[in-house]
């Protein structure tokens, strides 16, 4: 049985409009139909939308690499959680 998590769909919209944001603006770039001017300027644009957009992928990405499961930092990090909360209260009476 597989531990791993389900990727969050919202991360998988928003790449899905990254990557069209930059197909487009690549699109752009070589098409020869619009105006130099305003080819430049939509494709900035989308450029920059798509970057803005990649952002919070890029960042959970790198932070599950650092800090995730298999990560030394991330095993440590559990560790520590266990050794915190034994489950014992120190009220409880143990015999």
């Amino acid at each position: 049985m597989s531990n791993a998590k389900s990727p969050d769909p919202l991360q998988n919209s928003l790449l899905a409009i990254t990557q069209t944001a930059v197909g487009c603006a690549v699109g752009l770039l070589l098409a020869g139909k619009i105006g130099r001017s305003a080819q430049r300027a939509t494709a900035a644009s989308l450029l920059g939308v798509g970057a803005l957009l990649a952002v919070p992928a890029v960042i959970a990405a790198v932070a599950h690499a650092v800090s995730g499961p298999g990560s030394a930092r991330g095993e440590r990090r559990r560790l520590d959680v266990i050794r915190e909360d034994s489950g014992v209260v120190e009220d409880m009476e143990i015999f």
